[in-house]
């Protein structure tokens, strides 16, 4: 007997099929996630129940993707119950209903995954000793590994795995994964682009960002970053590639900040030239904003974070000393928003730490870090929206007609505020407006 602590409406769910005289487990990973003591929102059943006999039994439910699912949404959380297949592994559209959990079990990407629980008779079922790679921390394929290129997204899956949970990936199963990664080729970008999220915001994404170098994955998810491997900075202890990926570990855990530090150097490659100490890479940050755009775009991201990604990129390398004036700060929040100056910050530190500095904290972004704190009981994102006069009380005061030039003296009335906040007064803008 194992007894698991599920939710109340996942128990009535498999209660339902059983009164109604079929079998019900919940399978995947939300039992490794209670094995480990972890929290799970993703539960999956698997019944020897047809569709429609799923349907007869829940007549909301709804068919959903591939392979017979009917998605039942309990409690606010949607549950997908998938009948048991007997069809040979592999990623078919002509799948075979049928079997049993053990036929079923044995289909599935990993041992850890591999594992069925029937929550009324309190019945572990674990036929290919899941259990004990998950006390060891190991990710082993189910059967051969065979299993993993029966969809060759399952190899991105195994770094995910390794990036969520810290297991290591038993040697087989990653030897498969390099065999042949170029079967990466057939998997949609957006598919991709889910695992590589899931992977990325893992607390152990190093570890997953390694494997996939390692085993030649990256090529066919970010080939840019590639590149930068062997190519050594003067003044830094890593080459290209290594620094990108230990700045995705250090830096804070959302995923814009976890694509900016991965993609922050990515042009360094296209950018490098010879200097005195050594390689040197001048306007990378300009370049990889590029770069980081168009990768960002080929996997389908949304325009959202595309562009705060790219922000970030494009300013990591501002320059900030003690002397530099709190002007300055305005300017830079001006250029890329409250919303993002913090951000920055966080990139710039990452990018300090795996260059291998002493200091974290220079003198020079402790001084940024307290005047955006002055800054602040200023109340103004310093964008033109902010100024004390309008495009039309130049028209109406001046006697401009609309145009491009209203949007000239609107730009050199904020470059004059952004140095001294006091002149936002009408009457002194519109003096200074006369002058431009």
């Amino acid at each position: 007997m194992f007894h698991m602590n599920l939710p109340f409406f996942i128990e009535d769910i498999c209660k339902k099929l059983k009164a109604s005289g079929f079998k019900a487990y919940i399978v995947g990973g939300a039992i490794r996630d209670l094995i480990m003591d972890s929290e799970s929102f993703d539960f999956d059943i698997a019944t020897n129940a047809l569709p429609n006999e799923i349907s007869s039994v829940f007549p909301k439910a709804k068919p959903y993707g591939n392979f017979g699912t009917m998605l039942v949404i309990a409690n606010g959380t949607k549950v997908e119950i998938t009948p048991f297949r007997d069809d040979a592994p592999g990623r078919k559209p002509d799948y075979t209903f049928g079997g049993s959990i053990y036929t079923d079990l044995a289909r599935r990407d990993f041992t850890i995954n591999s594992i069925a629980y029937d929550p009324i008779s309190d019945e572990l079922i674990d036929p290919h000793r899941g259990m004990e790679d998950i006390k060891k921390g190991v990710i082993r394929c189910t059967g051969t590994t065979e299993r993993i290129w029966e969809d060759p997204l399952r190899a991105m899956r195994a770094a995910r795995f390794q990036a969520q949970l810290g297991f290591s990936i038993e040697s087989s199963t990653l030897y498969a994964l390099k065999a042949q990664s170029q079967a990466l080729k057939e998997v949609s970008k957006e598919r991709i682009r889910d695992e590589l999220i899931k992977l990325l915001t893992g607390d152990y994404c190093f570890d997953g960002l390694v494997t996939l170098v390692i085993t030649e994955l990256m090529e066919y998810i970010i080939p840019e970053l590639m590149l930068g491997m062997g190519m050594m900075h003067y003044n830094k202890p890593f080459d290209v590639l290594h620094h990108n990926l230990v700045a995705c570990k250090i830096i804070r855990n959302t995923l814009p900040l976890r694509l900016a530090a991965l993609l922050h150097d990515v042009a360094k490659p296209k950018t490098a030239i010879s200097g005195k100490k050594g390689l040197e890479f001048p306007n990378h940050h300009i370049e990889s904003a590029s770069l980081a755009h168009n990768i960002l775009r080929r996997l389908r991201f949304d325009n959202k974070t595309i562009k705060k990604v790219v922000v970030l990129i494009q300013n990591h390398m501002f320059y900030y000393s003690p002397n530099t004036p709190t002007s300055h700060a305005r300017r830079l929040i001006s250029k890329i928003g409250w919303d993002n100056i913090y951000d920055l910050i966080d990139l710039r530190v990452a990018d300090r730490i795996a260059s291998g500095f002493d200091r974290v904290y220079c003198p020079g972004l402790k001084k940024l870090i307290n005047d955006l704190e002055i800054l602040k009981d200023e109340h103004s994102d310093y964008q033109i929206k902010d100024l004390a006069v309008t495009g039309q009380d130049i028209i109406e005061q001046l006697g401009f007609l609309p145009g491009p030039r209203v949007g000239y003296i609107l730009e050199k009335l904020l470059d004059a505020v952004i140095e001294n906040p006091q002149l936002n007064n009408k009457t002194k803008l519109l003096n200074i407006a006369k002058e431009v």
